[in-house]
């Protein structure tokens, strides 16, 4: 088994990183001794902040909002007709299980009210509740991964290739092994669970959890959790700063609830192309330092 130089955390064999401080792992690391490993496991408990919600200030990026945005319109020139064509097909694909839900809904409420129970209803009513199952399972997991989606497409159109939001949704499900629809399920639940403390500390999770899809994207060994983690350790500093990025948007979405989402059309590639241009520079950033420490 290897442990992290660092901070002592249990790796799985093909790590590169640590999934809890973010140090990259010497694949010739010797193993730990047994009192190093207990060591470095107090040491861990007493430093894990896993109950952190601070917004910690950290060193500024080398391009302003502005600038973000304006890199992004100039990427996405000539581009929203592919994303259109996916972000229609995604309301599509949510209207029509969405009705396939409500009719399995109906069928189990009109059989309990109309029929007495026997063989006959009481197949019927399993029926249409497997029916009502698996549409509920096929929102959820469209519903999930859509976020993964607009970043996967935001990196494609950054790279000049097609924006393919259906493609991109097969090869998540199909080509990925699971692991960026475990990731984005455990970021789903993480935030959910947070934001049942109030509304401030899910905000806040998420944009500490949004580094997740990209590094997934950029290294195809990284595990669902190990990811995460990473994302957590790449943020601490610069969650206020996304967040106002974030927030620079409101009007443009505002907007979108009033027109009934056909601004989104446009706000959508437009917002997430800018929010991953932030991440990208933010991740050049960590790789950097990376590279600095493992020369010293």
């Amino acid at each position: 088994m290897k442990y992290c130089p660092n901070c002592g955390n249990e790796l799985s064999p093909n790590s590169k990183f640590c999934g809890k401080c973010g140090t990259p792992v010497n694949q010739e690391h010797e193993e730990a001794t047994f009192s190093e490993k207990m060591k470095t496991s107090f040491d861990k408990l007493q430093t894990d902040e896993v109950f952190e919600l601070k917004l910690e200030s950290a060193e500024g990026l080398d391009a302003s909002r502005t600038e973000l945005k304006n890199e992004a319109q100039k990427k996405l020139s000539g581009r929203y007709g592919e994303w259109l064509k996916s972000i229609v097909w995604y309301f599509v694909g949510i209207f029509i299980v969405a009705i396939l839900m409500g009719i399995a809904s109906g069928k189990m409420t009109e059989i309990d009210y109309y029929y007495s129970y026997n063989a006959v209803s009481g197949f019927s009513r399993f029926f249409w509740f497997i029916i009502w199952l698996i549409t509920f399972v096929a929102m959820f997991v469209i519903a999930v991964l859509f976020n993964a989606v607009l970043q996967w497409m935001a990196i494609y159109s950054l790279r000049g290739k097609e924006a393919n939001g259906v493609k991109i949704f097969e090869y998540l499900v199909k080509a990925q092994k699971n692991r960026v629809l475990k990731a984005n399920i455990l970021m789903n639940l993480y935030v959910f669970f947070w934001s049942l403390l109030f509304i401030i500390p899910g905000i806040i999770k998420q944009a500490s959890y949004i580094m997740t899809n990209i590094l997934l994207e950029k290294d195809p060994e990284l595990s669902a959790s190990e990811a995460i983690n990473l994302s957590r350790v790449i943020m601490k500093g610069y969650k206020l700063e996304f967040l106002i990025l974030r927030f620079s948007f409101f009007f443009w979405n505002m907007l979108s609830a009033f027109t009934f989402g056909l601004s989104g059309l446009y706000t959508l590639p437009y917002q997430n192309t800018t929010e991953v241009l932030f991440l990208e520079q933010l991740y050049n950033k960590y790789m950097e330092k990376q590279e600095v420490v493992e020369e010293i």
